[in-house]
């Protein structure tokens, strides 16, 4: 049974989604972290997509926690800070790994993301198929897989709670 307050945030929430703001609407000043989730849709949607470049790029370069769990990290890939660096190029991180990729993905996805972070300059890690593997460097925060949400999740919010943004890497487990 939900609380008045559970309920109050869930009207709140409903109220929010039923009004969904384009990405050209949003201002990175207005929130306090980025949160990509995984599946297909950053594969094929976000990777490059100017909008998501411009919000990840700004909230990163304000020492903002920036984070995506599994292919969420596509949208990370060829983000490029106002220096022209790539954000992640040299940076600790991890993604779906190509262990983890099954003969669909194989098949239909642009590329194999384990390939393109590191084509991008970035110092990738993973755990064993399916374990759950966390990564922060500074404020880039990343899982692994589906198992690693939960986890990285965990990770953001105390990085919030404690109005903490960079640190130096450190992956868990």
């Amino acid at each position: 049974m939900m609380t008045s307050e559970q309920r109050r945030t869930l009207a709140r929430l409903t109220d929010i989604l039923a009004k969904p703001r384009k990405l050209g609407e949003i201002d990175p000043d207005d929130y306090l972290a980025l949160y990509v989730p995984g599946g297909a849709g950053p594969m094929f949607d976000l990777f490059d997509h100017p909008q998501v470049n411009r919000i990840a790029a700004m909230m990163y370069e304000d020492d903002k926690p920036v984070a995506a769990d599994c292919h969420g990290p596509a949208a990370f890939a060829a983000v490029r800070l106002s220096s022209g660096e790539l954000m992640i190029k040299d940076k600790h991180l991890t993604a779906k790994s190509n262990a983890e990729e099954g003969d669909w993905a194989r098949e239909n996805y642009p590329f194999m993301l384990e390939d393109k972070l590191k084509d991008a300059s970035s110092q990738f890690s993973a755990a064993a198929p399916y374990d759950p593997w966390v990564v922060r460097d500074g404020n880039l925060l990343t899982g692994q897989n589906p198992a690693s949400a939960g986890p990285l999740a965990t990770t953001l919010l105390e990085m919030l709670a404690r109005g903490e943004s960079i640190q130096s890497p450190q992956p868990r487990r």
